[in-house]
């Protein structure tokens, strides 16, 4: 039975393991296709203009968070990313389903105009507005590879390190379980065969 379960462990870290490799390929590719981009971008940009960390302000802020939520059996983290607006219209919702049947409508409108906001605001923040009204396509694609690799790629790729990490806890303790098993089973037997061969010379 051990041997069985230890066999599907190892089957199961297989295949995050095939996953893992070709998120880890993905994300090599996206920030490859990023530098790319963003190289595109300031050859064909005019002349004293470079789009970089130079010309970050006191604007540059987190548009993103991570949201880290406990599953399965073992309590193995997953990793999500959501946007601030996101979260911000989700505790509205859920005040709003905590109010009577008398409020729901004003909360929702209320909802609604404060969704807006962060929306507006979002727009205000977004990094591509830093470097005036015509953005180079080049940066925009830079853009839209960075939004996949944060929002997607990676929250995958740690979900799955830490899946991995937890099966081999699982496989380090079926094996010493097996060990203790097959340990006891070697030291009956000896006593076994002592007690019979006692009784053979008796």
């Amino acid at each position: 039975m051990e041997v069985d379960h230890i066999d599907k462990l190892l089957e199961r870290y297989l295949h995050l393991l095939h996953e893992y490799t070709t998120l880890r390929e993905q994300l090599s590719s996206l920030q490859t296709g990023i530098y790319q981009n963003i190289a595109r971008a300031n050859f064909a940009a005019e002349r004293g203009m470079r789009f970089g960390q130079e010309y970050y302000d006191e604007r540059m802020q987190a548009s993103r968070k991570v949201a880290i939520t406990l599953g399965g059996d073992q309590d193995v983290p997953a990793f999500a990313v959501t946007a601030g607006s996101t979260e911000a219209g989700l505790a509205q919702s859920e005040k709003g389903a905590a109010t009577d049947d008398g409020t729901r409508d004003a909360s929702k409108e209320k909802e609604k105009e404060e969704e807006a906001r962060e929306s507006q605001k979002g727009q205000q923040k977004d990094p591509l507005r830093w470097f005036g009204l015509l953005t180079p396509m080049p940066l925009r694609q830079a853009q839209a590879q960075s939004i996949q690799a944060i929002e997607q790629v990676i929250p995958k790729l740690v979900s799955v390190d830490a899946q991995m990490a937890q099966v081999e806890i699982e496989v380090r303790r079926a094996r010493k379980k097996r060990a203790k098993a097959e340990a006891a089973a070697v030291k009956q037997e000896q006593e076994v065969s002592a007690g019979a061969g006692a009784e053979i010379t008796a």
